[in-house]
């Protein structure tokens, strides 16, 4: 069994080309599981704070105030957008979250992305007579 000369250090040159690669690979995986875990937050929160102001006879202006203390208590992401749209039978809370991309070569490409979950849920309002 001979090895030839030149073949000394290929696999070594091949490496290096492709780990770079690698790596952005697997720096992408992990922020995508991190991006999906905050829409996941963001939609529980979301049915949680519709859920809490559709419980209630509230004005327009103590149901955001309501959502926003739900959603601060729900999730630790900071900087999110709550909008609150109440009619006689629905109660739909909005938000929003601009997460950036903290990957090195792809953040300076897509610098942030923008995640939104949306909850409705029906009012139960007491009637009175």
């Amino acid at each position: 069994m001979k090895h030839r000369v030149n073949d000394r250090g290929q696999a070594t040159v091949e490496f290096a080309l492709v780990f770079p690669f690698l790596f952005l690979f697997s720096l992408s995986v992990v922020q995508v599981g991190s991006v999906t875990n905050d829409q996941l937050a963001l939609g529980h929160a979301a049915r949680t704070a519709a859920r809490a102001v559709s419980l209630g006879d509230v004005t327009d202006q103590s149901a955001s105030e309501i959502a926003r203390n739900i959603v601060a208590n729900e999730i630790t992401l900071a900087d999110v957008t709550v909008n609150v749209d109440l009619n006689e039978s629905l109660a739909r809370v909005t938000l929003r979250y601009t997460r950036p991309v903290t990957i090195p070569i792809i953040g300076s490409l897509i610098p942030a992305i923008t995640l939104q979950a949306t909850a409705s849920m029906p009012r139960e309002l007491s009637t009175t007579s």
